[in-house]
């Protein structure tokens, strides 16, 4: 389960992580806390920048394309569960309502993983709402577990475990206050093609073309970079991995025991400028 705040930021923060759960069978669920209307469309921003007051029924037609992009883009990464909860995202908060109504779905679909932004993200003060979808979604947590909600779930405690998506909202000196570092990268080199495909479904939010290929080259290629992968996306662990033994880290261990020359080639597996 996929908690975020704007239709976008599941696509570009763990598209390519999302479809190779969804390739290999797992049940994805993507939740959208904010319609994005407010900071994340980029011709209902021109019209507040103009000084025009976007009328009613543009905005329920707005609000419409802009999810059936999300759904389209989804679809590309085989994620057919897609619920939007609505919310502005004038200025998003953390609130009871947005806690119970993320319970509620987390409820239903008693997910084993979580995938949402870092709750620290520009130390919780930036103006872009990802931190209060992801405290939300941690509170959430711990009211889907209450009597009231688990009971009829058998007890089990759910999500197991928690993955922060580690790119940035946005970059300023909070940023750097904040650490920002990947625990896990996956590996999305063969499933890059489809992600771009999907952020070319967002056509509101600026994506389709070449800024959705430089947004990969910039962020994925830079996520696999120092570890001979094309294209990566990184999270950070809510809770340490627990084992028996120390683990081999078996893509690291190829690294030192291939030619140099070998696994450099493993970074030009895939351009995305020629998909």
């Amino acid at each position: 389960m996929a908690v975020m705040c704007h239709p976008a930021d599941a696509i570009d923060g763990a598209g390519g992580t999302l479809a190779q759960h969804a390739d290999r069978g797992d049940e994805v669920t993507m939740v959208v806390t904010t319609h994005g209307l407010d900071t994340h469309d980029w011709k209902n921003l021109d019209k507040q920048i103009l000084g025009q007051a976007g009328e009613p029924d543009k905005q329920t037609v707005a609000l419409g394309k802009k999810e059936q992009e999300v759904i389209d883009g989804m679809a590309m990464l085989g994620v057919k569960d897609v619920r939007f909860l609505r919310f502005s995202d004038e200025l998003h908060m953390c609130t009871t309502e947005l806690i119970k109504a993320i319970a509620k779905i987390m409820g239903e679909v008693r997910p084993h993983l979580l995938i949402t932004h870092n709750p620290t993200e520009e130390l919780g003060l930036a103006d872009t709402g990802h931190s209060g979808s992801a405290i939300a979604a941690l509170r959430a947590r711990t009211l889907s577990n209450s009597p009231s909600f688990n009971s009829e779930f058998g007890g089990r405690r759910f999500p197991s475990q928690i993955y922060f998506m580690t790119m940035n909202g946005e970059t300023t000196r909070l940023t750097n206050e904040g650490t920002r570092h990947p625990d896990v990268i996956i590996d999305i080199s063969d499933s890059i093609e489809r992600k771009v495909k999907a952020m070319d479904c967002l056509a509101s939010q600026f994506y389709p073309g070449k800024l959705a290929r430089k947004c990969m080259e910039n962020v994925n290629g830079r996520q696999g970079l120092h570890f001979c992968l094309s294209y990566a996306e990184g999270f950070q662990m809510w809770k340490p991995h627990i084992y028996r033994h120390l683990p081999l880290n078996e893509h690291l261990h190829w690294m030192q025991s291939t030619p140099i020359g070998q696994t450099k080639e493993n970074l030009l597996k895939v351009d995305v400028h020629d998909l």
